[in-house]
């Protein structure tokens, strides 16, 4: 009996980790879809217990990070999952949506600069997501 739970409790895991995967990709991509540029998935699970996923990606103005933002937050709807916060506005510099397993980092380039989320999780592995190079975004 324990060896059937043990078994069902790694199961619901490996579920739930590939879930967020999953998730992370789809707002990756709906960043790349809308021009983010240096889009970056950072893979959390081996440094924090705070989220499976970070996704970092640069706009270069209000309007920019609206679409931006709105295109990540209707991919995750789409997969029933519900914003747990968000922090900043299209305005700010900085908009943070945090869905739990997966946080959203949307900077204007200054910003993203200053607070270096890439080198703060240096040992978190990283990927670069699409062609998101910043002639793209010209």
């Amino acid at each position: 009996m324990r060896l059937v739970i043990h078994l069902l409790v790694n199961l619901e895991k490996l579920q739930a980790e590939l879930s967020s995967t999953c998730h992370a990709k789809k707002a990756a991509a709906a960043a790349v879809e809308k021009k983010a540029v240096d889009v970056v998935l950072i893979d959390m699970t081996s440094v924090s217990i705070m989220a499976d996923y970070f996704l970092v990606c640069t706009v270069y103005t209000e309007a920019h990070a609206r679409g931006v933002r709105e295109a990540i937050e209707e991919s995750m709807e789409e997969s029933k999952l519900a914003l747990r916060r968000r922090e900043g506005s299209d305005a700010s510099g900085w908009v943070l949506l945090d869905w739990g397993d997966i946080v959203v980092h949307i900077f204007r380039e200054e910003e993203r600069k200053y607070y270096d989320l890439e080198g703060l999780w240096g040992d978190a592995p990283a990927v670069r997501v699409g062609d998101s190079s910043a002639d793209d975004a010209t």
